[in-house]
């Protein structure tokens, strides 16, 4: 039985969009807190966010790759408009360069979803008195990339350019989508292959597939 992290109860907001997972962690932090505890589930950002104008909550949990959602904003919404709300990430996306973007935004921590639900409660105590935590899994990940200076932390608006380059889509149907010029996608995939040290269109889609960003 996992001890009491709060001597009161906590309020956790939940977001995933595999409703089975975010099910089970809800099941498991209420285990973790004292009675009383609330845990509420979203599958998006929206309803997330007028929930929040709604509710005070201690803890927010949210994946990071979720098709059609601007998770990195939602974080960034979150730190603004509430400083002392603890934010977590838990993801199966474990390159460092999401890990460094998500901080970037203003999470408390970053976990993956291989871990074992224990080093949950290691987050919740770490984040509780103002340290930030990195699941112990993807620790050797981000010191690899310190050793080898390679900052390749990738903007909101990168991202989007990289997925829809990955699914197949030609420079001109990016450029409509995003309702920016064929230039501008251009510099963005230059841009991209230039911080993931990349050299073909080929490499480019087999990172995102490795890195689970499709």
């Amino acid at each position: 039985m996992y001890k009491d992290i709060y001597t009161s109860e906590a309020n956790i907001l939940l977001i995933d969009d595999h409703v089975l997972v975010a099910e089970g962690l809800r099941e498991l932090l209420l285990r973790m807190l004292p009675p009383g505890s609330r845990a509420d589930v979203f599958s998006s950002v929206e309803p997330a966010k007028e929930a929040l104008l709604k509710c005070r909550y201690d803890y927010i949990f949210t994946d990071l790759n979720m098709p059609g959602q601007d998770v990195l904003g939602f974080i960034t919404f979150c730190r603004k408009s509430h400083k002392d709300m603890i934010i977590l990430v838990i993801s199966s996306m474990m390159d460092s360069a999401n890990i460094k973007a998500c901080f970037t935004a203003g999470a408390n921590g970053y976990l993956s979803k291989a871990i074992d639900p224990r080093e949950i409660k290691l987050a919740l105590e770490y984040t509780q008195i103002g340290r930030k935590y990195v699941s112990s899994d993807l620790i050797g990940r981000l010191a690899d990339n310190v050793f080898n200076g390679n900052n390749t932390a990738l903007t909101n608006k990168e991202l989007e350019v990289l997925r829809l380059i990955a699914a197949g889509k030609r420079t001109k149907d990016v450029a409509d989508l995003l309702f920016v010029s064929p230039i501008t996608i251009m510099t963005h995939k230059r841009n991209i292959m230039k911080k993931l040290n990349l050299h073909s269109a080929t490499e480019l889609v087999k990172y995102v597939y490795e890195n689970n960003l499709a």
